[in-house]
């Protein structure tokens, strides 16, 4: 059970469940959330990554305050002598680093020495989202070693945060799962007619099933990501839906027309 928030908190965990339903890919997502939650958690650090299909590593990684070269390091050879971080992801809720590791030996190891401490991290917390058996993406805040550690309370927010996080993740893997699955050419055509798009929001409408992100559908077209989401937005009103899950049902129902 949360405790009273505080206005500044209130705010950030506003901003945070609107992000969660605004955002249209799990990087941006996973990118805006992180650096809320330095604020709403009065934390120093964040890292996001998502476990890579062999199971075994972690990739697409987004951060906030943290040395991009440093991190490289991790992805290259910390992360198969992280002794912290799979045991973190197999409990599925919040939780404080020192629950699976004390503090004191966390401190003796190659990982704190020559990783965490090269760019201040000391006290972590961490949430692992799950679809199923998958993972689909995680939240790593960390403090420096000059604040006091995170408490009950901070845990309790996190895992809060957490919750929505993961079924928003969720719904983005599975509007991407079944995009796969459509008959691209057919379907696009039906609907474009159905709804009497422009061509513009008939190529929008094209670029959303190969492109997905909005910032890598303005980059192909060559247009500003503002434009981009007006388009959406204009998809989204024609077909009577307000976000991409509701509209992938559209193209479902166009498909088996």
């Amino acid at each position: 059970m949360l405790t009273t928030l505080s206005s500044r908190e209130t705010s950030e965990l506003i901003g945070i469940m609107q992000d969660l339903t605004r955002l249209s890919n799990s990087l941006e997502l996973r990118q805006r959330v992180g650096e809320r939650l330095l604020g709403l958690l009065n934390a120093d650090f964040f890292a996001s990554y998502v476990a890579d299909t062999s199971g075994r590593g972690f990739a697409s990684r987004v951060s906030v305050n943290m040395a991009p070269d440093n991190l490289k390091l991790y992805e290259t050879y910390f992360q198969y002598r992280d002794p912290i971080t799979q045991k973190l992801a197999s409990r599925r809720q919040a939780a404080h680093v020192n629950e699976v590791i004390a503090q004191s030996d966390l401190e003796k190891t190659e990982f704190y020495n020559d990783f965490l401490q090269r760019d201040g991290l000391h006290h972590g917390v961490n949430y692992h989202a799950h679809d199923g058996s998958v993972h689909v993406g995680d939240l790593r805040v960390w403090r420096s070693r000059a604040k006091e550690t995170f408490g009950r309370r901070e845990i309790d927010i996190l895992q809060a945060v957490g919750t929505a996080f993961s079924n928003a993740l969720i719904q983005h893997r599975r509007f991407a799962e079944n995009l796969r699955q459509l008959d691209p050419l057919h379907t696009l055509e039906s609907l474009a007619e159905a709804l009497s798009l422009t061509p513009r929001e008939a190529e929008i409408l094209s670029c959303m099933t190969h492109y997905g992100r909005d910032q890598h559908i303005a980059d192909h077209l060559g247009v500003s990501i503002t434009t981009v989401r007006t388009h959406i937005q204009r998809l989204f009103q024609k077909a009577g839906v307000n976000n991409r899950t509701a509209l992938v049902a559209k193209l479902m129902a166009a498909r088996s027309n």
